[in-house]
């Protein structure tokens, strides 16, 4: 009679706890691919395409569907420098191994880096 009342319980529990270590799997993902198309969009002679397409090719090695990317540019002002910052979104629903399971209302998952652009001086 216990087992069938803890039954369901512990299984619900470890689905749970393995979709929560997906979930975390993927914002580490999105994070890994930000850092790998900044280094890309660190280089002065960069081009959109190449950034887009390193981040397209870090997150396909990783199994992640329907991510999509922005590159944002903008200048520090106690430095001087100019920063770049790189954002991915992955959406949860398409790369989630048990769909709307855990997703507590939040449909993607958001990482983003930012780097300092390198000089040619």
């Amino acid at each position: 009679m216990e087992f069938a009342v803890i039954a369901p319980i512990m299984i619900f529990m470890t689905f749970g706890l393995i979709e929560l270590g997906r979930l975390s799997q993927l914002r580490d993902s999105a994070i890994h691919a930000t850092r790998e198309g900044a280094r890309v969009a660190i280089k002065p002679t960069s081009s959109a395409i190449e950034i887009n397409n390193r981040i397209e090719e870090e997150l396909e090695l990783m199994g992640i569907q329907g991510g999509t990317s922005t590159v944002e540019y903008s200048n520090d002002v106690s430095s001087g420098s100019q920063l770049v910052t790189v954002h991915v979104h992955v959406p949860i629903t398409s790369n989630s191994w048990m769909p709307n399971f855990l997703t507590l209302g939040v449909d993607q998952l958001h990482g983003s880096t930012t780097m300092r652009m390198e000089s040619t001086n």
